[in-house]
């Protein structure tokens, strides 16, 4: 039985700070409603997770610093993963600021955000970053669809000792038809070594009979690809919330690994080892 499980992946939404959340575009449901330490304790405690990774939702340095303030806080935060703004000038001041906090384990990369996503990741700005991170001994990750997998590679090409973290399955595509598409894309990133993905975030439907075979289809994908030291337990919580509930995401990865038949020792790497290496 996999103990010690790390999520690696988790948001807190506090609306008294007037903040605008990136995911209530995709998912208006979550509109209106706050998400605070005190909400995901018992998430954890469902999902069996003793501790998770605090990563950054709107935008902005400000809500990145504030993540920071709720890591020194709260036990059941292991790390925090900020925020800087590659367009601002400033930027290098903005990841100096956060990386002196011993909370702080890198920065995420959000090129979905930006008017033209692959110059942002091909930018200097983005190549500073992650040199700074790298000497640092910190990570990157990066919020990217298949498309911009060339412009995550060259990064991860070109600063070998970063981790790079590929959050949320790299977004498969809804369409079962584009799978391949999807699969051959995943395959070139795993080629680095230092590429990393979390297993979180796939368009689950709550219907176990649809979202079993996406599942399992997507898992033995990754560990084909990367192994499951290069694979991250994520519950992507309160986004996932929009879509199911992460203890139904838990049932479902376990269900995967099960029927996978995927050993104990790989089962503890996705949901402790790897997270507990790189956070």
């Amino acid at each position: 039985m996999t103990q010690h499980i790390i999520d690696a992946h988790v948001h807190i939404w506090d609306r008294s700070r007037g903040e605008t959340f990136i995911a209530e575009k995709q998912f208006p449901s979550l509109t209106g409603n706050a998400f605070l330490p005190a909400d995901l304790a018992p998430v954890l405690a469902e999902t069996g997770a003793e501790s998770a990774v605090l990563v950054h939702g709107p935008a902005t340095v400000e809500h990145a610093l504030h993540c920071l303030d709720l890591c020194r806080a709260h036990e059941m935060f292991r790390a925090v993963v900020g925020w800087v703004d590659l367009r601002d000038p400033a930027c290098q001041a903005q990841l100096a600021r956060q990386s002196a906090d011993p909370g702080f384990r890198g920065v995420r990369l959000t090129p979905l955000l930006d008017a033209a996503p692959e110059d942002y990741l091909r930018s200097a700005a983005a190549r500073g970053a992650c040199a700074a991170l790298q000497d640092s001994g910190a990570l990157i990750e990066v919020l990217a669809p298949p498309p911009l997998f060339g412009a995550v590679a060259a990064l991860a090409r070109a600063h070998p000792k970063l981790p790079v973290v590929v959050a949320h399955f790299g977004l498969p595509d809804t369409d079962p038809g584009r799978f391949d598409g999807w699969h051959r894309a995943m395959a070139g990133l795993a080629e680095l070594n230092n590429i990393h993905v979390k297993v979180s975030g796939l368009p689950l439907t709550g219907d176990p009979a649809q979202d079993d075979p996406m599942t399992q289809r997507h898992v033995a994908a990754m560990i084909r690809l990367f192994g499951a030291e290069r694979l991250l337990y994520a519950s992507n919580w309160p986004v996932a919330t929009a879509l199911a509930s992460p203890g139904y995401w838990r049932h479902r990865l376990d269900t995967a690994l099960a029927e996978l038949d995927i050993p104990e020792r790989d089962r503890q790497a996705l949901y402790h080892g790897t997270a507990a290496r790189l956070y």
